[in-house]
């Protein structure tokens, strides 16, 4: 199997931080997502769903942001957090989507 060529320039010291940072970097996307949600109901109330999808969006850009600014970092601690925050984005945004199908009832 190849790796993508984005991929490529990730030693060990990458990978590592990814791994080790991705527990507090998973809840910090998550308190960024609950928060959000929480204050665009508090300002604007109406059904959960599209609150919660504008709330992952702009999350989405705050991470997105932070991905591309590490990634084209020289430092491979850097390029491992950017590996991190979108590793992260994407498990939040699953259990998310996962827990109002199916608790929600979305």
């Amino acid at each position: 199997m190849t790796t993508p060529t984005y991929l490529d320039g990730l030693d060990s010291r990458a990978w590592a931080t990814a791994t080790l940072s991705a527990p507090l970097v998973t809840q910090l996307v998550l308190v960024l997502l609950i928060a959000s949600a929480w204050l665009l109901g508090k300002w604007f109330p109406g059904p959960a769903l599209p609150l919660f999808a504008a709330s992952a969006a702009g999350v989405f850009v705050l991470c997105a942001v932070a991905t591309f600014v590490l990634i084209r970092s020289t430092s491979s601690r850097a390029r491992g957090m950017a590996l991190s925050v979108a590793g992260s984005y994407v498990a939040v945004l699953v259990g998310a989507t996962l827990y109002g199908i199916w608790m929600l009832q979305w």
